[in-house]
Parts: structure tokens; C-alpha cells; sequence
């Protein structure tokens, strides 16, 4: 074998090496987040329900940069009325709801 088929074996044996490290903890930190987004829902739903005395359901979810902080965003909208839209901000290191946003009407009501 000369010195350049060496070379291209291991530069083969190298992309495939990391590409497989890459495949392997992608995946971790998919079921990482998604536990985390489970768990975060779980705070807003409590959070929701104990101060506006509303159910909600969550639509979608953003984790900020995690250098800038532990948090992640869930947005969704008041149970039976998808016009009345909520957003919560959660800390994922101790779950606790750090912002709740609901429509303006419904903090009147409360």
C-alpha cells in the first residue's frame, strides 16, 4: 500500500468516525430536549392554571442560546380558544416559570 492510499484510508476512517460521534450525540441531546420541553410544559401548565386559573395547550418551543442562559420558550394559546395566545419563559435548570404572558383580557379577569 503506498503512502497515498494511507492517506485517504484514514482520512475515510476519520470522516466516518466523526460522523458517527455526530449522529450518536445529536440524538442524546434530541431526547435531552425533549425531556427538557416535557418538564417545562408541565411547570407552565401548573404555573397557568394556579395564576390565571386557565388550561392552555403549547404549540411550539425555542431554547435560548444556553451561553446567554438555561432557558427555554413555550408558546401556545388558552384550551378552546386559539385566539387567546400565552407565552412562558423557563429557567430548565430548576424549571421554575420565570415570565407568563397571557392576553390582556384575562389578566383583567383575574
Amino acid at each position: 500500500m503506498n503512502i497515498h492510499n494511507r492517506k485517504y484510508l484514514t482520512l475515510a476512517f476519520l470522516f466516518i468516525w466523526f460522523g458517527f460521534a455526530f449522529i450518536v450525540l445529536s440524538g442524546c441531546t434530541s431526547n435531552e430536549q425533549k425531556e427538557i420541553v416535557q418538564k417545562a410544559e408541565e411547570a407552565c401548565l401548573t404555573y397557568f392554571k394556579e395564576n390565571y386559573g386557565i388550561d392552555v395547550e403549547f404549540t411550539n418551543h425555542k431554547f435560548i442560546p444556553a451561553d446567554l442562559s438555561h432557558t427555554v420558550s413555550l408558546t401556545g394559546y388558552v384550551k378552546g380558544n386559539k385566539d387567546q395566545e400565552i407565552f412562558a419563559m423557563v429557567d430548565y435548570d430548576t424549571f421554575e416559570v420565570k415570565t407568563g404572558s397571557v392576553p390582556d383580557l384575562i389578566k383583567f379577569l383575574k
